[in-house]
């Protein structure tokens, strides 16, 4: 039997111990992974490559409950709803709440209304940007407070610092609808924050929220977030978000939500 020289028997030794590299914990070897940089949260196929950017039609559905509280009033609780349809670097949503806008729907406006959202995502190596536009469907039939549709234009960004840490920066201006009895006011709202991935299954933010009111005697929402998010087994996960208000914007100070989907 012919045995290798100790310096080519530890090269190949060196060579397997360190063969696999998966640098966004995706699955997929870095040496095969044309995706480097894919957020941990996201499904990939053989290349590494989120199916969203390779042309696999994505379903997203999520259910949920948000929780406005205080030591003073009633928990105020508002049933969400949230789809989502992602093709390539298209992205479509119909809602209750505009999520993007992290518990500010819950202050600012509690008609019952229905959110069509449509993005445009631009990627490169650290930086996704998505630009997102939509509009707001107000169904309250009442008269002194039903308004007219809101209009809204929003951006994304979101900076990876390293493949398990990110930051990240959302902007959105909302063109207000009127009703029979006030004029509303255009406002803009924004969020910027960081999020880590902890494991492979846990990610963790957190963030500052800022959002104008529509009405003008009503002063600005500030809020510190604290949000979470696990994935499940078979494409299910939970999601749940606390937000502490830094100023008395509204009756509540304390919110809480609950969210469970699935991708599909």
């Amino acid at each position: 039997m012919k045995f290798l020289p100790i310096p080519y028997f530890l090269l190949i030794l060196t060579t397997s111990l360190f063969a696999v590299n998966d640098q966004d914990i995706d699955g997929v070897d870095d040496a095969h992974d044309l995706c480097i940089n894919t957020p941990f949260d996201k499904i990939v196929d053989e290349n590494g490559c989120p199916y969203d950017t390779t042309g696999t039609k994505k379903f997203t559905f999520q259910i949920g409950e948000d929780i406005s509280f205080n030591s003073f009033s009633n928990k105020t609780n508002i049933l969400n709803l949230f789809l989502n349809y992602n093709y390539k670097k298209w992205d479509f949503s119909l809602s209750s709440t505009n999520y993007n806008a992290t518990n500010i729907n819950t202050l600012i406006d509690t008609e019952d209304d229905l959110y069509l959202t449509a993005g445009y995502l631009f990627q490169t190596n650290k930086l996704n940007t998505k630009i997102s536009v939509g509009t707001k469907f107000a169904f309250m039939d009442d008269d002194a407070i039903d308004r007219d549709n809101d209009y809204f234009i929003s951006t994304n960004f979101d900076y990876f610092i390293s493949p398990k840490q990110n930051i990240f920066l959302y902007y959105s201006y909302t063109f207000s609808g009127n009703s029979d009895t006030t004029d509303y006011e255009n406002f803009h709202s924004f969020s910027i924050g960081t999020g880590y991935a902890f494991t492979e299954k846990w990610y963790s933010a957190l963030s500052y929220n800022y959002a104008q009111s529509p009405y003008a005697n009503i002063r600005s929402y500030k809020a510190l977030s604290w949000f979470n998010y696990y994935t499940l087994p078979h494409d299910f996960y939970i999601s749940c978000n606390y937000a502490r208000t830094l100023n008395h914007s509204s009756d509540y100070d304390h919110l809480f939500s609950f969210n469970i989907g699935v991708k599909f």
